[in-house]
């Protein structure tokens, strides 16, 4: 005669509160480490001026982007419509310079934009692009 020993319901419910909490456990813990992650990586723009058009219907947008320790800044001028609020995903960069750079934009007329920059020390061009749009880019 074999006597089998089934375990109890109250170690069948004690084993699956464990293994509920150490899931609980585990996923905050991957929610913490990409909370943490994704804050470390994120980048902000600065705007640092804004040019308006001899029209009013559009402006050079000079922004920095600044992200974490380990990126170093970056400088851009955009072109951005007046009728809606920046975002650099819509208003793409027709000038981007890595490091600071001082970026200084004067209309001459509704389409020609005039830029002289002062870079810095370190850093290169990323983006220089000599139109946007029917508006055309003039460098000193």
């Amino acid at each position: 005669m074999t006597l089998s020993r089934r375990p109890s319901k109250l170690w069948i419910r004690i084993a699956i509160t464990m293994l509920a909490v150490a899931g609980v456990g585990i996923a905050a813990m991957i929610g913490l480490i990409w909370f943490a992650l994704e804050g470390f990586a994120s980048c902000r723009n600065v705007i640092l001026s804004s040019t308006l058009s001899p029209d009013g219907t559009k402006a050079v947008l000079v922004f920095r982007q600044e992200c974490s320790a380990t990126v170093p800044d970056s400088t851009y001028a955009s072109i951005v419509p007046m009728d809606r609020t920046f975002s650099r995903d819509r208003s793409h960069a027709f000038l981007g310079f890595a490091g600071h750079a001082e970026i200084l934009p004067s209309w001459r007329g509704s389409n020609v934009v005039e830029i002289a920059m002062m870079p810095g020390i370190e850093g290169g061009f990323i983006r220089h692009d000599e139109k946007v749009g029917s508006i055309r880019i003039d460098y000193k």
